[in-house]
């Protein structure tokens, strides 16, 4: 009897999927109570219509089907299936499968749509038929009960996956699906009241997943490390119904847990992977580039991450089993969601799905009149407790037998470690979707060696904190199961206590508990919340892809969907010490060791037609329009950049750079640690980062192209908006002792805030005819900023930078001594043993704006001001420090061109004071339309400048050597092995070789590559390369300077505006008072000049006011709102000369103490004129470059004394030794750098070479020069250069003109200057009371050149000129003509 029933139920299933079976056989196997079938075919394209995956199932194989049926024990012992030996091989379905499919499919859609939908049934249609006989209630329950407590057990069950030259396979030893009780022990429960609940489990045993690498015949060479090896997980499922007679149920809970999750990577199959990740999204947000052009419009709809089942709002929990007949490609978790009441559902529901839906005549879709059930809550989650990922480097290795398979051998070169896992996601149909991804801690560790540098080898005897270098959140020991919270694994959890769970389905109470604090406070490492809801909202109306056909129809769906992603980081510690640097740029470089294309290609952004969009629509999307929101918080970040200890960028850097490299790998050698070490590093509180963007940008930026001038609302969400602030961030020097530990901080930069802001358009194709929208804009904000530095601190920051910018065998930091870190760190809170200054420079309010239209690229900013300091710690302990200020801008230097100010009132520095720096700049785009000239305005504003002793000071510190010294470091390597194309490192030391200067700027006749092979290791490589300079005569280089000149201001509408800056040049050090405001130098200077302390002797250095104006423009405002318009556009070239330059209030005084003041140069200015005229595009002609300059000069007085003379002499003697000082330090670095960092076109060691050259000139050809050639004896080639360098450098003005006029055309100058009177005044004392003066003057001086192409002509001419003498006594004030001692030429003198 309950054959009849129980028979039809097992065979719906075993009949639908596999291939060539007899029922009749079938039957009478089951009716003997055990089935064994053997050699199975899958079904494969009823596998592939009914999981609508985008993969193409090549084979399914079942090699043993056995089923047990306990006829005698159905109400207390379980159905038994077993699968022996299963076997499916996928691949990923092309366009040409879609286009035979497609056809196959429209030639026959009705009869596949009724034979899918019958398939999809059976199991109804047996029990329908069956319905008159069957008994009342008993057997309806024992089916459910047999169908609850099936056991289904699948003993080796292989996956492989292929695509291009991946092949990945996945293969599970043991899987078994059974019943438990609330204990999760196995046994043979049903669903009875009150619970209403069922619990089932499943094992995983001994899961391998292998990624390996198929040659093109399809043959696997190679066998890589298993991915994943032997791993065992289990599975909790927990099924909550309304009802003891409900067919599906209402709470469904799917958790898995991991124990321990250890990944395996090798560089070859890193770029698989990444490749897989890659495929993984791409059909999570529908992106597949494998669509027919009819589709692309249709499959856009379905990009956010949870898309629609179905375009007209149908029921999800459907959709798997009616619409299988779609074309569209549906999202992954669409497809995934479709099947979720099919898992758990026993056929029954589906009666009189028929009169609940109807079909579309347009659509093709069906349309459900009503809900027959309400959608079930779906809860899926993954636990791990730890898991980890190792990366590793692969070397080929063969057998001893020549017949015997290449193998390959792998070495660890980097772990991940991570613990807590827990990924959770929560749905209810469409209208709720919920992902969390929290991670408890994570770390980062180096393993063993790399690219011949055993840094972390077991002989080492390195502590375990060494290897690690990336830190975030907690271990479980402190934070505990928090990550197991409310999960089946949890003991606490509702349903482990026999309660019905709760869930928070609404989106604004789920973002209220589920907040970034409680994230980071359950988890400690990481914490993401991505939240998807869809919710029906009369007043509101969400317009996607596939509501616009709906909106055109006057149809609009009434509903909101809002995605929003919030990424929390913990508190994280990074050391990029070169360990951890070689080991993630070498995985980096094998990431793009591949020649894979991208699944989806970018759309070009080519004009698109406007389309009418009605005003409904309109107002449709002004009223809402889903975004998708994503923010990201970093806590509390602290990265260490230690100095290199041994650095081969070099072999890196090529291959991240595209370029060719050798794949041999390097050899084992020896490591030594250095410590103490030095390091950069950087802190921040906090960083938070914020993406925001239309969820349907296509329809949006189509509708909002539409209209002449759209709203605000809509202009805003056709950009994606991007915001990133940065919070207390601050860099300083730390040390890392010979324990590994890192001391505090010692600032540098210290604590600071910034903000960026950016937005860009998202399809500029729909805006080309409007070319007021923007492309994009950026906004940089940055309040303040310091930084405080020593000498010694600087250089300790440059032997780190070439620390890591060259590699040298000794050790990449082996120039740092401890006499240098002892200067550059001192921990915070102790006293310095050297006094030493220390430079501050504060840097206030910068904005900066960038915006580029089609047609414009602007920029505006602003600087507000600029204070450079230098603080003198005390001598004398309880001494404070003194402050002396260097810079100061802006500072009101109005009335600082004569000593009067010293004597009047002056206001102090107000906080309102203007920017220092205002800058707006207009470009026109032009390769989009024609050129309306560019405009640039800019104003600096006054600054005042102290050149104090004291920065001399600074400069000319140095260390002191300690008695002893540091052991050198010994990094021992042996370089790999290279071709002969490259370069290559040999073991041969060369004897060392004079440093050239020059050696830099002119090119060996030897061929580089062999200077290359002969370079030993211990002759250091530069990581970073500079490119051999062009070496240009002087003709070519004024060619190119003129030529780019005029190309960039020929079309410039100029306005610059200088206040004068004013510098003051002191004897000796003047420190601020404390009464004054900080950093104001005029106000230092007054106080001392006032002071009853005598003043040190100053010189003042006034530099003028300058104004540049373009022709035809008015002055406006420097800081604009972008974009901006100017009164007089430049249209044509040239257009915006003449330029009227205006230079006012250039002046020299000294000041002497005792409240003196001397005058060096009076007040005086220029107003000047430049005309530039240049040759027009024409082919085949020459035009010339015309420059005329007319500059009308101010009377001009000089007027020098003794006591004057004197400071200038000072100042020279002092600055000269400076100088003097500085260019031994810089030979010394240079000698430094030229034994330890030459450059790669250094000429080799050898005889002098006869081919002369010379710094300027051309370098010499060496097209003929033979390496076998006699060196003594000159080539055919070296006649050429035989001359006299000086004769050949000696050349007139004409010939220089007449050489660049023939090779770029004509030049011709003309300058004019005008002097109306020049005034020299001479001081001195003959006595203590008699003071003599001699005065010349010249009167009515003008200068011409005029340089034309055959002729150059210079014009002076001296209208008078006379000297006088003068002597005066201090008793009388007066001064008394001596006039024997008088020259005059009252005449006017004038000389060709």
């Amino acid at each position: 009897m309950l054959e009849s029933y129980v028979t039809p139920l097992l065979m719906s299933y075993v009949n639908r999927y596999i291939k060539n079976l007899k029922p009749s056989d079938l039957q009478l196997s089951l009716w003997g109570g055990d089935v064994v079938l053997s050699k199975l075919d899958l079904r494969l394209d009823v596998l592939e219509q009914e999981l609508k995956l985008p993969f193409t199932f090549l084979s399914g194989h079942i090699h043993e089907l056995r089923i047990h049926v306990p006829w005698t024990k159905l109400s207390s012992e379980a159905v038994v299936i077993t699968i022996n030996t299963m076997e499916c091989i996928l691949k990923l379905r092309d366009a040409a499968t879609e286009d035979n499919e497609s056809c196959t499919s429209s030639s026959t859609n009705q009869s596949t749509t009724e034979s899918l939908k019958s398939a999809s049934k059976p199991r109804r249609v047996q029990q329908a038929q069956s319905d008159p006989d069957l008994p009342p209630g008993y057997v309806q329950s024992l089916i459910r009960r047999v169908v609850n407590n099936v056991n289904i057990v699948v003993n080796n069950l292989i996956l492989k996956y292929v695509e291009d030259d991946i092949v990945l396979s996945v293969n599970i030893t043991s899987a078994e699906s059974y019943t438990v009780d609330d204990l999760w022990d196995r046994a043979f429960m049903d669903i009875i009241s009150p619970e209403l609940v069922l619990r089932k489990v499943i094992n995983f045993s001994d899961c391998t997943v292998c990624l390996d690498k198929r040659n093109a015949s399809g043959k696997i060479e190679f066998y890589q490390d298993p991915l994943l090896y032997k791993c065992s997980f289990r599975t909790r499922l927990h099924f909550t119904y309304d009802n003891i007679n409900a067919k599906i149920p209402a709470v469904i809970k799917v958790h898995t847990m991991v124990e321990s999750l250890k990944l395996s990577l090798t560089d070859q199959q890193l770029p698989m992977f990444i490749r897989l990740m890659e495929l993984g999204m791409a059909l999570y947000y529908g992106e597949m580039g494998i669509h027919r052009d009819g589709d692309v419009e249709e499959s856009s709809s379905l990009r956010e991450s949870v898309p629609s089942l179905t375009v007209d709002g149908s029921d999800p929990s459907l959709a798997g089993q009616y619409f299988q007949n779609e074309v569209e490609d549906e999202g992954w978790v669409s497809w995934a969601w479709s099947f979720v009441p099919a898992i758990v559902s026993t056929g029954e529901e589906n009666e009189g799905e028929s009169d609940e839906y109807t079909e579309s005549h347009e659509g093709g879709a069906a349309r459900p009149l009503q809900h027959s059930y309400k959608d079930p809550v779906v809860s899926v989650g993954f636990y791990c407790t730890k898991a980890s990922v190792t990366f590793k480097l692969t070397e080929s290795c063969s057998e001893s037998s020549y017949y015997s398979p290449q193998k390959v051998k792998s070495r660890e070169v980097l772990c991940v470690e991570q613990e807590g896992i827990t990924v959770e996601a929560l749905m209810m149909g469409e209208p709720f979707f919920d992902c969390q991804v929290g991670v408890v801690g994570c770390r980062a560790v180096c393993l063993k060696g790399i690219m011949g540098v055993r840094d972390f080898e077991e002989n080492m005897n390195r502590k375990e904190e060494d290897a690690v270098f990336f830190r975030c959140g907690e271990t479980l020991s402190v934070k505990g199961l928090t990550y197991l919270t409310n999960s089946l694994f949890d003991y606490r959890s509702p349903e482990n206590n026999g309660v019905r769970a709760e869930f928070i389905l609404d989106g604004n109470i789920h973002k209220e508990t589920y907040t970034e604090s409680a994230g980071l406070q359950r988890y400690g490492a990481f914490y993401m919340d991505y939240l998807y809801t869809m919710e029906n909202n009369s007043n509101r109306v969400c317009v996607g892809p596939q509501d616009f056909a709906a909106l055109r129809k006057d149809d609009p769906p009434r509903m909101q969907e809002t995605s929003q992603k919030r990424i929390v980081i913990g508190p994280l510690d990074v050391q990029l010490h070169s360990s951890a640097v070689h080991r993630i740029l070498k995985m980096a470089a094998c990431t793009l060791d591949h020649e894979y294309q991208p699944y989806c290609k970018p759309q070009p952004d080519d004009v698109v037609e406007h389309v009418s969009v009605g005003p409904e629509t309109v107002s449709a999307l002004e009223e809402f329009i889903p975004t998708r929101q994503t923010s990201v918080t970093l806590m509390s970040a602290r990265i260490t950049i230690p100095a290199a200890e041994y650095n081969l960028l070099h072999v890196i850097l090529p291959a991240l750079l595209g370029q060719k490299v050798s794949t041999a790998q390097t050899s084992a050698s020896r490591f030594q640690l250095l410590r103490p070490l030095p390091a950069l590093q950087l802190q921040c509180e906090r960083v938070t980062f914020e993406h925001s963007a239309p969820m349907y940008e296509e329809e949006v930026n189509r509708t909002a192209s539409s209209l002449n001038q759209p709203s605000e609302t809509l202009l805003h969400n056709c950009y994606t908006h991007c915001y990133l602030k940065v919070f207390e961030l601050q860099a300083g020097l730390t040390v890392i002792d010979s324990e590994g530990v890192v001391h505090p901080l010692l600032p540098i930069i210290p604590s600071f805030s910034t903000a960026l802001y950016g937005k860009q358009l998202c399809l500029p194709g729909y805006w080309g005819r409007q070319s007021s929208v923007a492309l994009y804009e950026f906004m940089f904000e940055l309040p303040q900023v310091c930084v405080q530095l020593t000498r010694a601190q600087v250089m300790l920051l440059q032997c780190m930078y070439h620390s890591w910018m060259y590699a040298v065998e000794g050790g990449a930091c082996s120039g740092i001594s401890d006499s240098l870190i002892n200067h550059a760190y001192r921990p915070p809170g102790v006293k310095s043993v050297v006094s030493a200054p220390v430079l501050e420079l504060c840097i206030q309010r910068v904005e900066l704006k960038v915006c580029e239209r089609p047609s414009l690229l602007c920029v505006s900013g602003t600087l507000g001001a600029v204070k450079v300091c230098a603080r003198m710690p005390g001598v004398c302990e309880g001494q404070k420090e003194q402050l002396v200020p260097l810079v100061q801008g802006p500072s009101d230097t109005t009335d600082l061109h004569t000593s009067r100010w010293l004597s009047g009132s002056r206001k102090p520095a107000s906080l309102l004071s203007p920017d220092l720096i205002q800058i707006s700049l207009q470009l026109p785009q032009q390769e989009r339309m024609p050129n309306p000239g560019a405009v640039l305005l800019v104003s600096v504003q006054g600054i005042a400048v102290n050149v104090d002793p004291v920065l001399f000071s600074w400069l000319l510190f140095q260390p002191q050597r300690s008695s002893g010294t540091r052991p050198p470091q010994q990094v021992p390597m042996v370089m790999k092995k290279r071709r002969e194309d490259e370069a290559s490192v040999g073991s041969t030391p060369l004897t060392k070789q004079p440093s050239n200067p020059a050696s830099d700027y002119t090119s060996s006749p030897v061929k580089t590559k062999t200077q290359t092979e002969s370079r030993p290791l211990s002759v250091p490589v530069k990581i970073f390369p500079t490119f051999e300079e062009r070496h240009l005569s002087s003709e070519e280089r004024m060619k190119n300077l003129i030529t780019q000149t005029w190309n960039a201001v020929k079309h410039l509408t100029l306005q610059v505006e200088f206040q004068s800056l004013c510098v003051f040049l002191p004897s000796d050090s003047l420190p601020s008072p404390s009464t004054l405001v900080c950093g104001d130098i005029p106000g230092t200077v007054r106080s001392w000049y006032h002071s009853q302390t005598c003043m040190p002797a100053t010189l003042v250095l006034c530099l003028p006011q300058v104004s540049v104006m373009s022709a035809g423009h008015r002055r406006m405002e420097p800081l604009q709102d972008l974009p901006f318009t100017v009164h007089r556009p430049v249209l044509e070239e040239g257009d915006a000369f003449p330029w009227t330059v205006c230079v006012n209030q250039l002046s020299v005084y000294s000041l002497l103490g005792h409240q003196r003041s001397l005058s060096v140069l009076d007040p005086m200015g220029c107003t000047s004129t430049l005309a530039l005229t240049g040759p027009k595009l024409q082919p085949d002609t020459k035009h010339a470059f015309i420059i005329c300059l007319h500059v009308d000069l101010q009377p001009v007085h000089l007027k020098c004394s003794n006591p004057q003379v004197q400071l200038l002499y000072g100042l020279w003697c002092r600055w000269s030794q400076i100088l003097i000082v500085l260019d031994q330090m810089k030979n010394r670095g240079t000698q430094r750098q030229s034994a330890g960092f030459p450059d790669s076109t250094a000429p080799p060691a050898g005889p002098f070479s006869p081919v002369h050259s010379s710094a300027g000139t051309i370098p010499p050809d060496t097209s003929t020069y033979s390496p076998s050639a006699d060196l003594g004896s000159p080539t055919e080639g070296d006649s050429v250069h035989t001359e006299d360098p000086v004769q050949c450098e000696t050349m007139t003005l004409e010939q220089k003109t007449c050489s660049f006029s023939g090779a770029s055309g004509k030049l011709s100058v003309w300058m004019q200057w005008m002097l109306p009177k020049l005034t020299l005044k001479l001081f001195s004392s003959e006595h203590r009371d008699n003071e003599v003066c001699v005065v010349a003057e010249m009167e009515d001086m003008s200068a011409s050149v005029d340089v034309q192409d055959v002729y150059t002509k210079v014009k002076c001419k001296v209208g008078s000129f006379h000297i006088d003498h003068y002597r005066s006594r201090q008793q009388r004030k007066l001064w008394r003509s001596l006039t024997s001692n008088t020259v005059s030429c009252p005449s006017p003198t004038r000389r060709p």
